[in-house]
């Protein structure tokens, strides 16, 4: 008698935890990318479907900057990502900076598309220009997505291309939407367009928030960062990884992050390689265009000093500025295309020559003796009575730039793209051999 009443309460007992035990086996996958700017995701796109055949609750997201930075990108004003983001099925994706380089209205339309882009800090008059957050519903677990763009986005976009948006502290908005939403979700993610820096203040300022999804500062966590109960990753930029963040279904829900790397062998989704194929094409006969032999490697240091060599010699300015965000790629030994001086320069940015009084020339060479990865060349000794001409894109001459003083000047656009400037110089003054007729 006494056996079975042991056999019982034992059976009892193991009855009573065995759903308990089953639960916390479970776990939420949120895989995650940033900064793609661009790059083909068809590689990224076979570790996703590995990762939702092993996984039954997956999230997908990225934390913005998906345009601009290609050729591909640049050409089709961010067209090849939005038709990938819809073939992956992201869940979500925050606004980045670059993400209104081909202007507000390409935004507008792909949200008419269906991309579920997410900011709760930009704003139009009296509403968020983009929704500002969602709640997914995975497998009975409510979380809570909130999309958060840098304030400093004015100084980084034309300003055409926001005009009429307003950037507002994500502190604050982030904990209303918190509050408001209390009761509505189980655990709460952020998709931050900050930077590293304003995730780490974020996190310490807002408690509550189970992981933030970084990005803007390219950096790469190769394990995540912790701040009380909330984790922060971030995958670098370009496609490089895919970050997957595990998040435990018991209380708490406890979570741990890694990167996956994405490997040249690791092979090309066939869906996302044939929307690569079709843009391709289109832009072969244009980009493919051989303009000459470099003799040598080139490192993306050296291409802006080309830049200002280029200005300057194109203008016969007495100098020449430009940003060091506005290089982004080197140049390789060998054929070099129309596409590769697009990878250098992808922005399309305008040529310009500012005249500007001595004293505000005397300025200018103040600010970029503080921004020493800027290039520059001209004059060191400056005389306060003459005027002088500074050749530069017209991305600096905002108010709203590093270099707001030029916005003061007198400014002559050359009806030229920055990038067209580079390609003439590197055919008359760095490039061997016949190169083929420019379309321009």
């Amino acid at each position: 008698m006494r056996r079975n009443i042991l056999t019982w309460l034992i059976l009892a007992v193991c009855t009573l935890f065995l759903p308990l035990s089953a639960f916390a086996q479970e776990e939420l996958i949120i895989l995650h990318t940033n900064d793609i700017h661009g790059q083909s995701l068809a590689r990224l796109a076979t570790l996703i479907e590995e990762q939702r055949t092993l996984h039954p609750r997956v999230l997908l997201v990225d934390a913005g900057d998906l345009f601009s930075g290609t050729a591909v990108s640049s050409l089709f004003q961010g067209k090849a990502e939005q038709d990938t983001v819809l073939a992956l099925g992201y869940d979500a994706l925050a606004i980045g900076n670059h993400d209104f380089d081909f202007g507000k209205k390409i935004l507008e339309k792909s949200l008419e598309r269906g991309l579920p882009w997410l900011s709760a800090n930009i704003w139009v008059e009296n509403q968020t220009f983009a929704p500002p957050f969602m709640i997914k519903d995975v497998g009975g677990v409510r979380v809570l997505l909130v999309g958060l763009t840098s304030v400093a986005t004015p100084k980084m976009a034309f300003a055409n291309n926001i005009e009429g948006l307003n950037f507002t502290d994500p502190v604050p908005i982030l904990r209303n939407i918190m509050q408001e939403q209390k009761g509505n979700y189980d655990l709460c993610i952020v998709l931050s367009h900050l930077g590293y820096g304003e995730d780490l203040l974020l996190a310490q300022k807002v408690p509550g928030i189970t992981a933030i999804i970084g990005g803007h500062s390219h950096t790469v966590l190769s394990s995540p960062v912790r701040i009380r109960e909330t984790i922060i990753v971030q995958t670098g930029s370009s496609a490089q990884y895919l970050g997957k963040v595990t998040i435990g279904l018991v209380e708490g829900f406890p979570a741990e992050g890694e990167l996956l790397r994405i490997e040249q062998d690791t092979p090309a989704h066939p869906s996302i390689t044939e929307i690569d194929q079709y843009y391709a094409a289109l832009m072969a006969d244009e980009m493919g265009q051989i303009l000459g032999y470099a003799p040598r490697d080139y490192v993306k240091r050296g291409m802006g000093y080309f830049m200002v060599e280029a200005l300057i010699t194109i203008t016969d300015a007495d100098a020449a500025l430009y940003n060091s965000g506005g290089i982004r790629s080197g140049l390789q030994a060998g054929a070099i295309t129309r596409e590769d001086v697009f990878a250098v320069e992808p922005f399309g940015n305008q040529a310009v020559v500012v005249t500007m009084s001595g004293s505000d020339f005397a300025e200018l060479v103040k600010l970029k003796s503080t921004r020493s990865s800027d290039f520059f060349t001209g004059p060191r000794v400056i005389d306060l009575d003459r005027s002088y001409t500074v050749a530069t894109s017209d991305f600096l001459t905002s108010e709203n730039s590093s270099y707001s003083i030029l916005a003061k000047g007198e400014i002559t656009y050359l009806g030229l793209p920055v990038r067209q400037v580079l390609e003439l110089y590197l055919q008359d003054h760095v490039l061997e051999g016949q190169p083929q007729a420019s379309s321009f």
